[in-house]
């Protein structure tokens, strides 16, 4: 009778994470192609529904993505270009935008946003944050909200303050 090979719970969690992660990804590399444009660099950028990922590089007092470039109920990566920390605009259904690190407060996963639900979810350990809660957590281990980035529409820009 053949040895049945059982692996453990820690190694079938990653591997189920690993697969599902890739799953997810695959479709938006595809979708969003190789470069997904710079502001300021007169590229347009991309929206996206994933969150981190890099995203062009903001200052504060930089442009994130223009107003229209960003449709309601979706986000756009962005990278903090002081701290590097990659972060997340999300135009919420409201029509007002918010942002976001995209670094989840439980043990520092890149959270994902979510556009069926409009939350931005960390594929690590399921927590679940409502971006029109001020990030608030609302299943998951995470205890903390997500750290907020501030914001504000000017001139047809989303810009970092």
């Amino acid at each position: 009778m053949p040895r049945k090979e059982c692996i453990s719970r820690k190694k079938f969690i990653r591997l189920g994470a690993a697969v599902g992660l890739g799953s997810a990804v695959v479709p938006l590399v595809g979708a969003c192609g190789s470069d997904g444009g710079s502001a300021g660099s007169g590229e347009t950028p991309t929206a996206s529904g994933a969150a981190g990922g890099g995203g062009p590089k903001v200052r504060k007092g930089e442009a994130i993505a223009k107003e229209s470039e960003v449709g309601s109920g979706i986000a756009f990566p962005f990278t903090d270009a002081e701290t590097g920390q990659e972060s997340v605009l999300v135009h919420l259904e409201n029509g007002e935008f918010a942002a976001y690190s995209a670094i989840c407060t439980h043990q520092a996963c890149t959270v994902a946003y979510q556009p069926q639900t409009q939350k931005l979810a960390c594929p690590c350990h399921g927590s679940v944050f409502d971006p029109a809660d001020g990030a608030r957590p609302t299943t998951g281990p995470a205890q903390l909200p997500l750290p907020e980035v501030a914001v504000r529409v000017e001139g047809g820009e989303v810009v970092r303050i």
